[in-house]
């Protein structure tokens, strides 16, 4: 019955707008409502507006209620003051809307004695008449594929990652900053309150859904933990799950309580929950967005044994170090290995060792990067690859050919091992830096991973292994 109407939601072909209103044509980029987000978004389905003051918006015909409505429709948004609420919730179910996304705040978040009675009222009627409701207190639903969406230009760009998240303001946030990072998203939840659909209602439906291949949650407060703990365990042996659990500390807790009105939860409960359940840990936004980029892109290792290869001696000492901190080890090369390496890498200037210190092979014949990553291909101590790059030595003329021997070379000779990019630019040079991130972007949208710290890319690789090769993950 819930997978049926989900399915409804994330298709949905025809959505109502109740509280919707015409645009300020005096403002300029900001929000303009929920009904001009949908319109503006691209949505291609049938469009309802629903408001009896006004005979049309945007030139679409407005209806005085859902009463009215020629059909009745996949999913109605609502978007007004919360003592309507109710009543529009009465609506839907004499219509027969059974999908629901309440946007409209003031409930039981607000811990006002009134509007935690106003909650309960609209947890009866949408009980009552078997109406699944997303909210209240959210941003809905983002599906990039239909064109649904509710919030300000939202991501545009398809793929395989789906995020749910209490937090609206954190479901605008972290699919931008991951979109910049070149993953495309199936379905995007925000899902506020949880009146009668939880993260686990949303979890279950991911599970099975073929377009979603990683997902993303940040949470909150958990309704049904032990359901949650058997999702999690169950999904993450087939399908990553990467959580970010908000209000862990005493203050972070009291603000979840004023933010969605959940109960957060222990630390030592969540450690333990991470520990059995297989599911990879962040702390923050970026640092699932830079997990699900590793997760993406970069393949599955075989191990946590890396290879630094770049440039400076005191730059590898501190790579080695933070490799150290997120466990993973930098093997030795063999003595075969750094004899191979010693016949086209001079000894003066380089490290010929791990971490490798050669940088000019990304400028010196082609033949030489591709035997270096066929050594570290051939080895079985390697399992993967960080390419760290200080930007400030090279000359801005050669960033395209670096780029170039990074998606050739590097590809087609590490014989599958996951290997990421970072690099660093410290110049006081803005035009520079611009031509730093074009060469960044080259290889984004090439597919290749890029960091812009060797400690963000060490920590993205060692959540890649920390997946890969857990035992929940291996019981398969």
């Amino acid at each position: 019955m819930i997978h049926a109407q989900m399915e409804k939601m994330f298709n949905a072909r025809s959505i109502a707008v109740v509280g919707a209103k015409r645009p300020d044509e005096t403002q300029g980029k900001g929000f303009k409502g929920i009904f001009c987000a949908v319109h503006d978004y691209g949505y291609k389905g049938r469009l309802y507006p629903i408001n009896p003051k006004v005979d049309s918006i945007i030139g679409i015909k407005a209806y005085k209620n859902l009463l009215e409505l020629p059909e009745p429709v996949d999913l109605v948004i609502v978007s007004v003051p919360a003592p309507y609420v109710p009543g529009v919730l009465r609506e839907c179910a004499q219509s027969g809307n059974k999908n629901v996304h309440i946007f409209t705040a003031g409930f039981k978040e607000t811990g006002e004695p009134e509007s935690m009675k106003l909650q309960k009222e609209i947890e009866e009627i949408a009980t009552t008449h078997g109406l699944c409701v997303i909210g209240p207190n959210c941003m809905g639903i983002c599906v990039p594929e239909h064109r649904i969406g509710t919030w300000i230009e939202p991501v545009t760009k398809v793929g395989p990652v789906s995020f749910l998240s209490q937090s609206g303001g954190h479901a605008q946030d972290f699919s931008n900053y991951a979109g910049k990072l070149g993953v495309g998203f199936s379905k995007i939840v925000s899902f506020g309150n949880a009146l009668t659909l939880d993260s686990t209602d949303f979890l279950e439906y991911l599970a099975e859904d073929p377009k979603t291949e990683i997902i993303t949650m940040y949470l909150e407060g958990v309704k049904n933990g032990r359901k949650l703990f058997d999702l999690v365990k169950r999904t993450s042996r087939v399908k990553p799950v990467i959580i970010l659990k908000g209000g862990l500390t005493e203050s972070g807790a009291k603000a979840v309580l004023s933010h969605t009105g959940s109960l957060a939860g222990q630390e030592q409960y969540w450690n333990a929950f991470f520990k059995q359940t297989g599911a990879i840990r962040a702390y923050s936004l970026e640092e699932m967005a830079h997990t699900t980029l590793a997760l993406l892109r970069a393949g599955k290792p075989k191990g946590r044994g890396v290879v630094v290869f770049g440039a400076g001696g005191g730059v590898m000492v501190g790579a080695s170090d933070a490799c150290s901190r997120v466990g993973l080890s930098l093997p030795p090369f063999s003595e075969p290995m750094q004899n191979a390496l010693r016949s086209f890498i001079p000894p003066a200037g380089n490290m010929i060792k791990n971490p490798l210190d050669a940088f000019f092979l990304f400028l010196d014949e082609p033949a030489h990067l591709a035997k270096t990553m066929d050594l570290i291909s051939e080895s079985k101590d390697l399992h993967m690859l960080i390419i760290s790059l200080h930007l400030d030595w090279v000359d801005s003329t050669m960033f395209s050919q670096i780029a170039l021997r990074i998606k050739t070379v590097c590809v087609e000779h590490l014989g599958g091992k996951p290997f990421v990019v970072c690099w660093r630019q410290t110049r006081d040079d803005q035009e520079f830096h611009h031509l730093a991130l074009g060469f960044e972007r080259d290889l984004l949208d090439s597919g290749i991973p890029v960091y812009r710290s060797f400690e963000t890319a060490a920590l993205s690789l060692s959540k890649l292994a920390e997946y890969h090769l857990s035992s929940n993950f291996q019981s398969v």
